[in-house]
């Protein structure tokens, strides 16, 4: 009787090592996901390095922008005051969302945050950075755009 019972623990010991690693497995597999990210290249728009980019981890797509100053400026230039919006949107469908941001930029760089969201594997997404001139403050803008473009994007194939 004492072997039996020795068998069963140990039998129950091994049950519950298995049962541990199988708990274990699934969280690993998770943390496998690997991000990738896509920039588009870089500004000058309205006079400012922008990017549009997107960061691709399984079905979650995160769209932000990059936004700052073209080079290092001596004093005393005066910081520059743009509005700039981060937008994303499934290449000829669904917008998904925006985010806005004031910003005074004098040798320095911002991340403007865009929408993170679940997005259907085969779908593009589309990042869009568009600055506008003027004063700081909510929503930033107003002001007379520079000549040239105003905006960058990047398409971005979600695949998983």
């Amino acid at each position: 009787m004492n072997q039996i019972a020795k068998r069963g623990l140990a039998f129950l010991a091994a049950g519950t090592v298995v049962a541990g690693g199988l708990a274990t497995a699934a969280p690993a597999s998770a943390a496998t996901l690997t991000t990738t990210t896509t920039c588009s290249t870089s500004g000058p728009i309205q006079g400012l390095n922008v990017k549009a980019c997107a960061d691709v981890t399984g079905d979650r797509v995160r769209v932000y922008g990059i936004v700052g100053a073209l080079g290092i400026s001596e004093p005393p230039v005066n910081p520059r005051d743009v509005g700039a919006e981060v937008s994303g949107a499934i290449v000829g469908g669904l917008f998904l969302g925006s985010g806005h941001r004031a910003l005074s930029i004098w040798n320095n760089v911002f991340t403007v945050e865009g929408v993170t969201t679940t997005v259907a594997s085969g779908s593009t997404v589309r990042a869009t950075v568009t600055i506008t001139p003027g004063p700081a403050g909510p929503g930033g803008g107003g002001g007379t755009p520079l000549p040239g473009p105003t905006s960058v994007s990047v398409d971005v194939p979600v695949v998983y």
